[in-house]
């Protein structure tokens, strides 16, 4: 079926910045990873310095922007505080959307200042947002998507916000993203059941409602009326590092839960001494070994989905 073209125009009123340059990563990867590494636990830097990676090739983002799941707002504050200068204003035009009170108030003090707004809405709820409609040039769902329970509501909705010509960018996990992990591996070798099992805890805690493959991807986005273009992130020396990091990034996020803030004035003398290891990665990072067209590749952890609207 095809989707709906929004019938909304973006308010002449709102004065936005042109868009986001993000290809410094490109050229600086080991300046970025430091930048990510002073907000937040190493192996989630890894993902996000990959994620920021994919989307470099695509250049600026163009703004007004809305971002679907914002939760605490600490990338575009590292984004716009270290990689781009803290400008005021850069973040005019960015919309941060998510149903976490506690995360949505911590995402106002970071993105409030740069310009930027924040905003309590469900995107899975089909009569929210209505002042949204035809509003954004750019959406992005940065591993948000596959949380949702209701998708097609969500998507509708996500449809509907984008202005003619609008893209949006989704960042998915694959089904098989815990086949990367060096346990299950192990496990595997005595028992397929038991490996299964160590995977199912990793998706159950990060609440994983969606884990398709590539195609069922690209079936479902064109039933929603959106024509895709699909990538995948990963190497196996990112994939390496983030495994090596997920117990203190565990410890980190439950610290988090707590104190509304990750502990990053005791880690962050570690993490800096961890620096010069990343070299391989880094280079990776410059180089766009992290970025694949073969979707089947066997360190392909995500997937970077752009989607624009088809023409009725």
């Amino acid at each position: 079926m095809n989707a709906h073209r929004p019938t909304t125009v973006p308010r002449p009123h709102v004065k936005t910045a042109a868009g986001l340059d993000i290809r410094s990563c490109k050229s600086d990867a080991a300046g970025a990873m430091r930048a990510l590494m002073q907000y937040m636990p190493l192996a989630l830097a890894v993902r996000e310095l990959m994620r920021m990676r994919g989307l470099a090739d695509y250049g600026t983002l163009e703004m007004p922007m809305l971002d679907v799941g914002c939760g605490d707002g600490l990338f575009w504050e590292v984004f716009t505080k270290e990689l781009q200068g803290g400008e005021p204003g850069h973040l005019e035009g960015l919309v941060g959307i998510d149903i976490n009170r506690a995360e949505l108030d911590l995402a106002s003090v970071r993105l409030s200042p740069a310009g930027g707004e924040v905003r309590s809405v469900d995107i899975s709820d089909r009569a929210a947002g209505a002042d949204l409609h035809g509003r954004f040039k750019t959406i992005i769902a940065n591993c948000s998507l596959e949380h949702v329970p209701k998708l097609e509501h969500a998507m509708h909705n996500i449809a509907s916000y984008l202005a003619p010509e609008g893209e949006l960018f989704m960042i998915l996990p694959t089904p098989s993203w815990t086949d990367t992990l060096s346990t299950k591996k192990f496990l595997a070798r005595f028992s397929a059941r038991l490996a299964g099992t160590f995977a199912g805890a990793f998706d159950g805690f990060y609440q994983h409602h969606h884990l398709y493959p590539w195609y069922v991807w690209e079936h479902l986005l064109h039933g929603f009326g959106f024509d895709t273009e699909i990538k995948g992130l990963g190497s196996r020396e990112a994939n390496r590092i983030t495994e090596r990091w997920y117990p203190p990034a565990v410890a980190s996020f439950l610290y988090k839960g707590l104190f509304n803030h990750y502990p990053t004035r005791f880690t962050t003398s570690v993490k800096n001494h961890y620096m010069k290891k990343l070299g391989k990665f880094l280079d990776e990072i410059e180089e766009g070994a992290v970025v694949h067209a073969d979707l089947e590749h066997p360190e392909v952890i995500e997937y970077l989905v752009r989607c624009t609207l088809r023409t009725p």
